[in-house]
């Protein structure tokens, strides 16, 4: 069974115009492995499983991202008042880097990019060598990419960012148009059979990237993938 840990609600911060950050305070002697997951508790039946957007290393907080859809839980969220107790359970799931000497591609699908950004934050405030790493991410449009700027200003030996959009507008860095496929994964990735996978969205993405990848040749021991049910 998760751990449960009472934490209190700091501040929120708008990530893009759909997705808003929310930060609690560090419970005491929480731990956790970057790429994982919370269950966020409410109250009344609001209980929701929230990857970790923060790192392991941010040690006075802890935050959530999410889409808001104007659900009773995304209703709850945006109600909460500074210094609001709530209850936070875990941490859960197996979404974590493991280094392997291979390229690692990230594919991440719009909010699916908060265990990715955690991962990458944790890499970047760290000493260890990395390799390459690749993060192929998919949005609706400019406006819509969160944590863009950070994403694009990262400091890692050997990182790369390839943005992929339905509309490309605006954007003053080269992106593909249209979704993520195995034509613009063999384009970016060199020698994309023998990379390692991480695949972080909703589930009709992370099926999609899958069969793409299949179509690649990439073996399913290569894959590892966190699936976001429901954006409630």
């Amino acid at each position: 069974m998760p751990t449960e840990y009472r934490t209190t609600f700091l501040e929120r911060i708008e990530r893009t115009p759909r997705a808003m950050s929310y930060r609690f305070a560090r419970p005491e002697g929480f731990t956790f492995t970057a790429g994982q997951y919370m269950l966020l508790d409410l109250g009344g039946k609001l209980l929701h499983p929230l990857s970790l957007s923060s790192c392991p290393q941010e040690t006075v907080f802890i935050e959530f991202t999410k889409r808001m859809t104007g659900s009773p839980y995304c209703a709850r969220l945006e109600s909460l008042a500074k210094g609001e107790a709530v209850s936070v359970k875990g941490p859960v799931g197996k979404f974590c880097y493991a280094p392997s000497g291979r390229t690692l591609v990230m594919i991440a699908g719009g909010i699916g990019i908060t265990p990715i950004r955690s991962i990458l934050a944790d890499l970047a405030k760290g000493k260890e060598d990395t390799g390459t790493i690749i993060l192929l991410y998919g949005n609706l449009n400019r406006d819509d990419i969160t944590f863009r700027e950070e994403l694009e200003n990262l400091k890692l030996p050997d990182y790369r960012l390839v943005h992929v959009l339905s509309d490309t507008t605006g954007m003053e860095k080269a992106a593909h148009k249209g979704f993520i496929n195995a034509g613009i994964i063999s384009t970016e990735v060199p020698l994309c059979k023998d990379a390692e996978y991480m695949v972080s969205g909703p589930p009709v993405m992370v099926e999609a990237i899958k069969k793409e990848l299949a179509s690649l040749e990439v073996a399913e021991n290569r894959i590892r993938s966190d699936i976001f049910l429901g954006y409630n």
